[in-house]
């Protein structure tokens, strides 16, 4: 029989002397022979195939416990635990496309975010939008501009987060274009955040994926205020008017925060869109 010493064995496979010692210690991998004198380890040459199936065992994801165990069983089984292993690495790569796209679609926001900024605040202009898909819920109770936002939209982020995946730092709002005649009277119809998955499957009956159409907007771009939300509104509605454009018309009011570490919750950047054209 052909012994190979540990550090040949470490060699041979590409590990550490540290790795294989580890092996030994919790009853993975021990050598087949241990002088009992000097208790140097040394491994038979068969085992070098041995190893290999641990390594491969290692590289797919399973853990020590898991190798432990399955090292022990006959290859049916063994082919068993790895048609299971495969689902799984098939739902980690789905996790990760899905991982990647709201990565997308979160640079895309912060892209809008910073073409916000550089927009000179206070001044109605259109631009073309495209259609936007978003995840929203209609408001059962009475949500003005001058409620707490953070509270309110904890529903959307919930559901996003039950479907495995994540809230966008965007915050969207919608109402009726009407004449108001303060702040408190704008009652938003619905809320939502835009997202990058709409085939969700698990969402509550009050919670549901909806888009926003394509379109030219009429558009105002402000630092949020409470104090001077209405006034901005109403520069905008006045800028509408004079198109002639009919009422029947929705609010789209956009919000993102300026600083991610900042615990003002005024600090956002939001725009108010009226669609002019399709």
């Amino acid at each position: 029989m052909t012994y190979l010493s540990i550090s040949e064995m470490a060699k041979f496979n590409n590990v550490s002397i540290q790795t294989l010692r580890f092996y030994d210690k919790v009853d993975i991998f021990k050598p087949e022979y241990v002088n009992p004198d000097n208790r140097y380890r040394y491994y038979s040459v068969k085992q070098i195939c041995d190893l290999d199936i641990i390594k491969y065992l290692k590289h797919i994801g399973v853990s020590l416990e898991e190798i432990r165990r399955i090292i022990k069983l006959p290859p049916e089984s063994m082919c068993e635990f790895l048609d299971k292993q495969e689902l799984i690495i098939d739902e980690q790569i789905q996790k990760l496309k899905n991982t990647k796209k709201l990565l997308a679609h979160h640079k895309n926001q912060l892209q809008e975010q910073t073409r916000l900024l550089d927009q000179e605040l206070g001044v109605v202009y259109t631009r073309k939008i495209d259609e936007r898909s978003v995840l929203k819920v209609d408001c059962k109770n009475i949500v003005t501009p001058l409620d707490q936002h953070n509270l309110n939209f904890r529903g959307l982020a919930i559901a996003l987060e039950k479907e495995g995946t994540a809230m966008a730092p965007l915050c969207g709002c919608v109402y009726p274009l009407k004449d108001y005649d303060s702040t408190e009277k704008i009652h938003y119809s619905s809320l939502y955040t835009s997202t990058s998955k709409t085939d969700l499957t698990s969402l509550p009956l009050d919670v549901y994926v909806d888009s926003i159409p394509e379109g030219t907007y009429m558009c105002i771009a402000f630092k949020w205020s409470k104090t001077e939300y209405y006034d901005h509104f109403c520069k905008l509605k006045k800028a509408y008017d004079l198109l002639g454009s009919s009422n029947e018309n929705n609010v789209y009011e956009v919000s993102l925060p300026n600083n991610y570490a900042s615990a003002n919750d005024e600090d956002f950047i939001t725009e108010l869109q009226i669609q002019i054209k399709v």
